[in-house]
């Protein structure tokens, strides 16, 4: 589905323990560790600790961050400490460290390797290591074309990435070049210059007081990201809810710290402002933290924030109950499961998520409610299906506890 291949990499913490949760605390962890090349980065190009410490708290507190984290886990997530280390390493000019992030980073999922080309872009014109950069560049497009022309598609039914159907674009008709273009000019005009795009530019900008805008040209670090969310035909990709933005908030950060960096120095270039030079940097850092201080309370996922679900923090009784359950059943029995109960069904060889293999899975776990932030809906499949299993021949009921089913094969039996 993804070339998420850096999940090979955290498999064997399932070694240490197998539960879901393993992989929900490296997620928080790596999230969190982006604070320490924020900060370094901060630190060399600011050269200043309480902006740089700013810098941190801003991103820590972005609710786009703390909501890529809550809405499930996604690979995704991992390439933001991973790009900011790689944009680091560049800066210092480390270049082995540099290619150890860069490689991690193209690993994370097709589209970062993308990023990894525009750093060498970077590389090449503002760090002018030309042999890194042109490798870098080319590693990038060369993965990126490889994964999401040939490996993706191999093993996608449809022979293409899957993807590909949330996006439309004027097509070449005819040889006719000149109409071609004007359609594309104007195709791209009304994705990026929208009400809708100014909307999601807001709320990517304004955890960082703005300050992004004044750092502009290191955007195109994250212009790959921000085409495919803005171009895509799938609303929810212009969501801070989920995880689509994950791509762009290394190029945030790295925007922010360069432009506080360029406002400061112009500040203090102006005759009427260098008297003001010393509250230049302490004014800059209590906006910044304020702004995010603000931005989170009405925006983020947490618990005292004004737009919580909170509903997603309370673990029932029968959740527990269920989640016990699920552990007696034999890791070598092939089980199908509704999409929140599948992930706590690990370490074996033959599991699935509904729709597939309900008519020959040993053991059916189902929810009939949806467990999405925003949505706790009934679920209408998983009651067809209920109600199928409850008159059929082939299953019979294990465990019923309030919204949660467990079926097993009559021919199954074990546990």
């Amino acid at each position: 589905i993804h070339a998420d291949i850096i999940l090979v990499l955290l498999a064997p913490l399932y070694l240490i323990w197998n539960n879901v949760r393993t992989l929900m605390i490296a997620d928080a962890l790596f999230l969190a560790l982006a604070a320490i090349p924020i900060y370094a980065l901060s630190l060399k190009v600011l050269k200043n600790k309480f902006i740089s410490l700013a810098v941190v708290i801003a991103y820590v507190l972005n609710p786009s961050v703390q909501w890529t984290h809550m809405y499930d886990f996604h690979p995704i997530a991992l390439s933001i400490p991973l790009l900011i280390s790689a944009f680091y390493c560049a800066y210092t000019k480390k270049w082995r460290l540099y290619w150890l992030f860069a490689v991690l980073a193209l690993l994370t999922k097709e589209e970062v390797s993308l990023q990894v080309a525009a750093l060498g872009l970077y590389i090449f014109f503002f760090r002018k290591e030309r042999k890194i950069g042109s490798i870098s560049m080319a590693l990038g497009v060369g993965w990126f074309l490889l994964m999401v022309a040939f490996i993706i598609p191999h093993f996608s039914a449809a022979d293409k990435h899957w993807a590909l159907s949330w996006y439309s674009s004027p097509e070449l008709v005819n040889h006719n070049y000149l109409k071609f273009a004007k359609e594309m000019f104007d195709y791209l005009f009304s994705h990026l210059f929208s009400t809708e795009a100014f909307i999601y530019y807001n709320s990517l900008f304004r955890p960082f007081a703005y300050i992004p805008i004044l750092g502009l040209p290191f955007l195109f670090l994250s212009a790959p990201e921000f085409l495919i969310n803005l171009l895509s035909n799938h609303d929810q990709m212009r969501s801070l809810i989920l995880h689509y933005d994950s791509g762009i908030t290394p190029s945030l950060v790295i925007t922010t710290i360069f432009g506080i960096a360029w406002m400061t120095s112009f500040g203090t270039r102006i005759n009427l402002l260098k008297p003001l030079k010393k509250y230049f940097i302490p004014v800059i850092g209590l906006i910044l933290v304020s702004c995010a201080a603000i931005a989170n309370y009405l925006y983020s996922p947490m618990p005292f924030s004004k737009n919580c679900w909170c509903i997603s923090y309370n673990v029932t009784a029968e959740d527990k109950a269920f989640e016990e359950l699920l552990a007696t059943i034999p890791e070598d029995a092939s089980v199908t499961a509704s999409p929140e109960i599948r992930p706590h069904l690990t370490h074996r060889s033959e599991s699935f998520t509904l729709p597939v293999a309900t008519d020959s899975a040993d053991f059916i776990a189902i929810i009939d409610q949806n467990r999405i932030v925003g949505d706790y809906q009934k679920k209408d499949f998983e009651l067809k299906l209920k109600d199928t299993l409850d008159k059929g021949l082939d299953y019979e009921l294990v465990k019923h506890m309030g919204h949660f089913y467990l079926y097993k094969k009559v021919t199954y039996s074990s546990l």
